[in-house]
C-alpha cells in the first residue's frame, strides 16, 4: 500500500542492532551494578557508571559508536522514556504524606535548608564562572544548576537506608520525608524552567491546559479508590503503566517534559497495594530503565574538557557537597537535632543519584545548558552519590558504646516543644503503610 510505503520504517540492520544493544546494555547494567553492590555502593551507582563506560570516555568514540549506531539511539532513546516515565510514577507514589505527619516544623526547616543552600551556591556559581558555559537561556542556565545541585534522589536514598536497616529509624523515616520534599521543591523548579524555555508561542498556549490536566489527575484518584475496593491487585499494574504513558505524553505535549505527568500521576494512584505494584514495576524499570543509563552516558565527553573544565568540576563538586551537607546540618542543628544525627542526615541528603541524571538530561534536551556543563554535572552526580556511604560509615562509628544508631533521636528541649514519648511514637511510624 502506498501509506505503508511513505511510513519510515525499521530496518532489518536496524532492528538487529537494537535488540543486541538492548541486550548489552542489560548485562552491562547489571554486572556494574553487582559490582557496585560488592563495593558498598547502591547498585545506581554501577549502573550510571555502566552508561558513562559504554560512551565515547572508556571504549573509545569509534567503538562507541559503532556499538550504538547514531541512527539507532532514537529508538534506544523510546525505550529510555518508557522506563523513566514508569520510574517517576514509583517516584510519585513513594510520596506518602503520612510520612509528614509528626514534626512538621522540624522536617521543612531541615529540607528547606538542604534545597536553599546547595540552590543559593549552584546559582552563583552558575552566574560567574560558568556563566560562559549557558545555553539558550542564560537566566534558565543560572537558575536550572542552583536545581540541579540541590537535588536529592529519592529512591536512591531509600535504597541505602533498606541496605543498612536504617529505614523504620528515626532517622531514615525522617530523611525520606525531608528529601520527599527536597524532591517536590526541585520537580516544581524544573517544570517552571521547562515552562518558561519554551518560547514556542503553541506550546505557551498549551500550558494553560496545566491547571484542568491536575484536576483530571486527582479526579482519576477518586475512580482508582472505588476500583481498589473491588479489583484484584493484579488489575491495577496496567492501569499504573498506561496511566503513567498517557500522562506523561500529556505533559509533553503541553510543552512540559515527560517526567512530571507520570510523577503526578504516581503520587495521585492510591497506596493500599503499593508493594505488589512495586514489585511488579520493578521488572519494567529492569528491561527500560538500564537503557536510559547508556543514552545519559552517551553524551557525557570528558575528552572535550580543557584544564579549565577540570577546575570547574571541582567546583562544582565542593559547591553540591558543602551545600547540600552543610545546610542540611546547620538546619538540623538549629532545628535541635543531635550533632551525630545530623551529621547523618546531612551526609544522606547529599545522595543525587538517578534523579539528578533525569534532571541533567532533561536540562540538555531543553538547552539550558551545553553538553561540557552536562559532562561536569554527570560526574558530580556520580561522585557525591558514592561518597555517601563511607561518609555515613564513618559518622555512624563515632558514637558512644550505648547508643544505637537504628534509634537515634533528636534533642527536641532547643526546638519544638514534644515530649520523648511522642518522638517515640513517631518513631513507630511504618512509612511503608
Amino acid at each position: 500500500m502506498k501509506y505503508e510505503r511513505e511510513v519510515p520504517s525499521l530496518s532489518s540492520s536496524q532492528l538487529v542492532m537494537l535488540l543486541t544493544d538492548l541486550a548489552v546494555i542489560t548485562v552491562t547494567a547489571r554486572l556494574f551494578g553487582w559490582i557496585a553492590t560488592l563495593l558498598r555502593q547502591p547498585s545506581v551507582v554501577g549502573e550510571v557508571a555502566a552508561g558513562i563506560f559504554c560512551g565515547p570516555i572508556v571504549i573509545g568514540a569509534h567503538a562507541s559508536t559503532l556499538l550504538f549506531p547514531h541512527d539507532v539511539r532514537q529508538y534506544l532513546m523510546a525505550f529510555a522514556n518508557v522506563g523513566v516515565a514508569v520510574f517517576m510514577f514509583q517516584i510519585g507514589m513513594e510520596v506518602d504524606g503520612r510520612i509528614f505527619a509528626h514534626r512538621r516544623r522540624m522536617i521543612l526547616a531541615v529540607s528547606i535548608g538542604a534545597y536553599l543552600l546547595p540552590f543559593a551556591l549552584g546559582a552563583l556559581l552558575a552566574a560567574t564562572v560558568l556563566f560562559g558555559h549557558h545555553g539558550e537561556h542564560p537566566v534558565g542556565f543560572v537558575f536550572f544548576i542552583g536545581a540541579a545541585l540541590a537535588v536529592t534522589a529519592f529512591p536512591v536514598l531509600a535504597r541505602i537506608l533498606s541496605d543498612r536497616d536504617m529505614i523504620r529509624s528515626w532517622v531514615g523515616q525522617f530523611s525520606l520525608a525531608a528529601a520527599a520534599i527536597n524532591d517536590l521543591l526541585a520537580w516544581s523548579a524544573l517544570a517552571l524552567l521547562a515552562g518558561l524555555s519554551n518560547s514556542h508561542s503553541a506550546s505557551q498556549a498549551r500550558l494553560l491546559l496545566l491547571v484542568p490536566a491536575l484536576g483530571v489527575i486527582w479526579s482519576a484518584r477518586k475512580m482508582l479508590n472505588i476500583l481498589e475496593r473491588r479489583k484484584a491487585p493484579s488489575v491495577f499494574v496496567p492501569i499504573a503503566v498506561i496511566g503513567a504513558l498517557l500522562c506523561g505524553a500529556g505533559t509533553e505535549w503541553i510543552g512540559l517534559h515527560l517526567i512530571f505527568g507520570a510523577f503526578l500521576f504516581g503520587a495521585a494512584f492510591p497506596r493500599t497495594h503499593r508493594e505488589f505494584l512495586m514489585e511488579r514495576l520493578n521488572v519494567v524499570s529492569l528491561l527500560f530503565l538500564p537503557a536510559f543509563f547508556v543514552v545519559a552516558g552517551l553524551a557525557v565527553d570528558i575528552n572535550a574538557l580543557s584544564r579549565t573544565d577540570l577546575l570547574d568540576l571541582v567546583l562544582v563538586v565542593t559547591a553540591a557537597v558543602f551545600g547540600k551537607i552543610g545546610g542540611t546540618y546547620a538546619s538540623a542543628r538549629v532545628s535541635g537535632i543531635r550533632r551525630r544525627d545530623a551529621g547523618i542526615l546531612a551526609s544522606l541528603m547529599n545522595t543525587r543519584g538517578l534523579t539528578e541524571l533525569i534532571i541533567l538530561v532533561v536540562g540538555l534536551s531543553l538547552g539550558l545548558i551545553d553538553t561540557r556543563i552536562y559532562s561536569l554535572l554527570v560526574i558530580a552526580a556520580l561522585f557525591t552519590t558514592a561518597m555517601t556511604g563511607p561518609l555515613l560509615t564513618m559518622i555512624t562509628r563515632r558514637h558512644d558504646p550505648d547508643d544505637n544508631p537504628h534509634t537515634l533521636e533528636p534533642d527536641l528541649s532547643n526546638s519544638e516543644s514534644r515530649t520523648a514519648e511522642e518522638s517515640r511514637r513517631a518513631a513507630e511510624v511504618d512509612i511503608a503503610n
